[in-house]
């Protein structure tokens, strides 16, 4: 009897562990997710673009209208706000990453006309590429959360005869292991980010890698893409306060559920 006891108590502190470490997976990829779809973190991101050297490559290009050549000169050299200017960029680039919509048109408004970014099929074929990141993202957040819950269920249905199916011991290592390795990569990322997205190019999308010669990377700058950092960071905060509050909630559920024990 003690020896089925000790198993199944090591059977619910590794399924408690893998409970809290599958959701603070789902924490990274919906933080990563959340904020990289948001339109209005976008468009906050763009500021960090090099709108003045976009401009004059645009106009060295001669693919500028030349009714709007005079209005892009003038703006020449001026502290131009680029959300302002690529804000319909950010639109529709997040409706193409979500498929909103199947044509990604990368444009600069000004003074109401939207004038095309010149691209390269490379890029473009780099963005169908991101695009199918994104929905491995959304495929990755929904098989995450069904097994969560598949999980918790467990964890529920376990708890009878005078045994709780909750260990809070399994569930905090399998939480806190993680955080470990996310702090270290977030680290990595605040204090060497252009090293950091320089490694995540060359081993997982090695489509990406452009110079800055191309006109889009006026718009795709590392300091615009380290902008994304803090909410992404916020975002994963506040769901690990809620995993690691959820114990609070769990274990008198399971408590309840175990009754007293077996006479």
């Amino acid at each position: 009897m003690q020896k089925i006891r000790r198993r199944r108590a090591h059977g619910s502190f590794l399924v408690c562990m893998l409970l809290a470490l599958v959701l603070l997976v789902l924490a990274v990829v919906y933080a990563l997710y959340a904020n990289v779809t948001d339109v209005e973190v976008f468009k906050e991101a763009l500021n960090k673009a090099d709108v003045n050297e976009l401009l004059a490559m645009m106009m060295g290009d001669g693919n500028v209208p030349a009714t709007l050549s005079t209005g892009l000169s003038l703006l020449d050299g001026q502290n131009i706000k680029a959300g302002d200017l690529l804000s319909g960029f950010a639109e529709n680039t997040i409706n193409y990453l979500l498929n909103n919509t199947q044509e990604w048109k990368p444009v600069v408004t000004l003074m109401g006309m939207e004038i095309p970014i010149p691209l390269s099929e490379d890029f473009y074929s780099h963005m169908e590429t991101v695009k199918t990141f994104v929905k491995l993202g959304t495929q990755a957040f929904m098989v995450l959360l069904g097994f969560a819950g598949f999980l918790l269920l467990w964890v529920l249905l376990t708890s009878r005869k005078g045994r709780s199916g909750f260990s809070p011991a399994g569930y905090y290592i399998g939480a806190l292991l993680p955080v470990f390795f996310v702090i270290a990569v977030v680290g990595w990322a605040y204090f060497d980010f252009e090293g950091f997205w320089a490694f995540i190019h060359q081993h997982f999308i090695q489509d990406g890698i452009f110079s800055d010669g191309e006109v889009i990377m006026q718009v795709f700058t590392t300091d615009m893409f380290k902008s994304f950092m803090f909410p992404i960071v916020k975002t994963f905060a506040m769901l690990l306060g809620g995993i690691l509050a959820l114990p609070v909630v769990v274990a008198p559920l399971c408590n309840l559920i175990k009754g007293s024990p077996k006479a």
